[in-house]
């Protein structure tokens, strides 16, 4: 792969992650049970986001710059 085609397969990743979010997060919705558990549900979504929309943002970014490295 050429370097200069990199930021494609980052923007790929970003996608997947953001894709990675709204799958585990309607697989939490569907196990979560208020009666099981004492946290509510917007702390399990912002937990989600920490792991996937974090990375995939910064990852994004960083194929931006990549991008305009190369233009």
């Amino acid at each position: 792969m050429k370097k200069e085609n990199v930021y494609k397969l980052m923007y790929g990743i970003s996608a997947l992650l953001l894709i990675g979010f709204c799958i585990r997060t309607a697989a939490d919705y569907l196990q979560y049970s208020s009666t099981l558990n004492s946290a509510p549900f917007y702390l399990w979504v912002i937990v989600r986001a920490v792991e996937f929309i974090l990375p995939g943002i910064i990852v994004f970014i960083a194929a931006r710059l990549i991008r305009k490295k190369y233009e």
